[in-house]
C-alpha cells in the first residue's frame, strides 16, 4: 500500500526548501499545500491543529503530522530507505548529525533576521495598529509574538544584522574546512547533512553574494555547483508544483 504524503510549506522558507529537496531526492510524490506566509496563513486555526507552533513545514504522512524540518528529513529517510541519505559508517553518520544540529542552532539564525527584513518587514510595517494587534494575537508562541511586535514598529538594529553576517562567514568557513576532507559535508557520501545546510548557504548567496566568492571559499563554491546541478535541486528551490506559486516571493 502506497503512503500518502502531504506537505504544508512556504515557497521562500529555507526549512521548506530543505524538506522539498529531501522528498525530490527520494523521488516521492506528495500533495502540496503552499501557504502564503506573508498573509499569515501559518497562523490559521486549521493549520495550528497540525502544527501548534504555527511555522512551516509540516509533513502529513498517512494522516499523522510530523513537524520540525530536521525531524522531517530524518523521518523521510527512515520511512523511505531506498536511495539512503545517510553515510554507511558510524563516523560519517556522526558528522551528518553534527551538521544537522549546526543547521538548526547556527545556520538558521544567521539568515532568519536578514531574510525577515527583506521579505516580511515591509508587510509588517504596513499594518495598522489594529491589524498588527490581530496578527500578533494569532502567533502561538510568546517568543515569536514578542519579536514580531518589536521589529514591526521599531525595526531591526543594524548591529544585529551585522552579527548575522559574521555568522554567515562562520558557516562558510566551517563548510570549507569540512569539504577539504571530502566531496560532501559528512565525507564521501551525499547525505542529509548537505540537504540540511544547502538552503542556508543558498540564502547567504542571495543575501550576501560578496561573502561567497570562489576565491574565498573554493570548496564551498564547487559543492554549491554540484548541488545545483542535481535535478532535485531545481524542483525544490525553484518550486513550481503548486498553482499558488505565482506572486509569492522566493528569494
Amino acid at each position: 500500500m502506497n503512503s500518502k504524503l502531504e506537505l504544508y510549506h512556504g515557497l521562500a522558507s529555507t526549512c521548506s526548501k530543505k524538506v522539498r529537496l529531501c522528498l525530490y531526492e527520494k523521488g516521492l510524490e506528495f500533495t502540496s499545500h503552499l501557504l502564503d506566509l506573508q498573509s499569515f496563513e501559518q497562523h490559521s486555526p486549521d493549520y495550528l491543529k497540525l502544527n501548534p507552533n504555527g511555522v512551516v513545514p509540516t509533513l502529513v504522512h498517512d494522516g499523522v503530522p510530523i513537524v520540525e524540518s530536521n525531524v522531517i528529513i530524518e523521518f523521510i529517510d527512515d520511512e523511505f530507505p531506498q536511495s539512503p541519505l545517510r553515510p554507511a559508517d558510524s563516523h560519517g553518520r556522526a558528522r551528518m548529525r553534527w551538521w544537522i544540529q549546526f543547521s538548526e542552532n547556527v545556520a538558521y539564525d544567521a539568515v532568519a533576521l536578514p531574510t525577515w527584513v527583506k521579505i516580511s518587514a515591509p508587510a509588517a510595517r504596513a499594518l495598522s495598529d489594529e491589524d498588527l494587534k490581530q496578527v500578533l494575537a494569532r502567533i502561538p508562541t510568546h517568543e515569536r509574538r514578542e519579536r514580531w511586535a518589536r521589529v514591526a514598529r521599531d525595526g531591526v538594529p543594524q548591529e544585529d544584522i551585522e552579527q548575522c553576517y559574521v555568522q554567515m562567514d562562520r558557516i562558510l568557513t566551517q563548510a570549507e574546512q569540512a569539504l577539504a576532507r571530502g566531496p560532501w559535508l559528512a565525507g564521501e557520501t551525499y547525505s542529509l547533512a548537505d540537504i540540511a545546510m544547502i538552503p542556508f548557504i543558498d540564502r547567504t548567496h542571495n543575501l550576501r553574494p560578496d561573502l561567497c566568492g570562489p576565491q574565498r571559499y573554493p570548496g564551498v563554491a564547487e559543492w554549491y555547483r554540484r548541488l545545483r546541478a542535481r535535478p532535485a535541486f531545481a524542483r525544490a528551490f525553484d518550486f513550481r508544483d503548486d498553482p499558488r506559486v505565482q506572486g509569492l516571493p522566493n528569494i
